[in-house]
């Protein structure tokens, strides 16, 4: 009866270093597990950034879109009527050097 004691005890401390190591494991694995999330929700945060800066110039582009660009319409319509001006211009000039 006594030797029944002694492996009970012995297989009772084996299964409790057994358990003591599973559970260093599986620690060290979950500690890796949330530096690796930490990191990841970092870098997200810095996507964030990164899209309100992208969000900002945008605006700034909107902004200033109709002080540098000149629709093709509009480009037109300014030609034709600088067109119409030297052409009179023109027609002037031959009417005077006509008459002389």
């Amino acid at each position: 009866m006594g030797e029944h004691w002694e492996i009970f005890a012995a297989l009772a401390a084996l299964v409790a270093t057994w358990s003591l190591v599973t559970f260093g494991v599986m620690r060290t694995i979950m500690s890796k597990c949330v530096a690796d999330m930490e990191r990841k929700i970092g870098a997200l945060a810095d996507i964030g950034k990164d899209y309100q800066n992208v969000e900002r110039s945008l605006l700034e582009l909107k902004a200033e879109l109709p002080v540098h660009y000149v629709r093709r319409e509009d480009f037109i319509r300014f030609d034709t009527v600088i067109n119409v001006k030297l052409d009179r211009l023109h027609d002037l000039i031959e009417e005077i050097r006509g008459k002389k």
